[in-house]
């Protein structure tokens, strides 16, 4: 009898580049409300209490909340007006 060794499945690669970075959405309020955006995409109403750190993040749809406080510790895209 002739054993025939079965073809090996190809590997798989995934570019960890290409996957974007959660949404950074900044707040006033220690405490916010989350629906993922709401429509069709998006997730029930949770309610998320920031952390001593000024920051959480949703369960459902990994957007990360950010209070107003704490924006210096991270890169924000949209242009601020420079404080005198």
């Amino acid at each position: 009898m002739t054993l025939i060794k079965a073809p090996t499945p190809p590997k798989v690669f995934y570019d960890m580049s290409t996957t974007q970075p959660p949404e950074v959405i900044y707040v006033d309020s220690h405490k916010v409300g989350c629906n993922g955006g709401g429509g069709a995409l998006g997730h029930p109403m949770v309610y998320l209490e920031l952390g001593q750190d000024g920051e959480v993040e949703c369960g459902y749809c990994d957007r990360k909340f950010v209070h107003k406080d704490h924006a210096h510790d991270y890169a924000d895209p949209s242009p601020r007006p420079e404080e005198h």
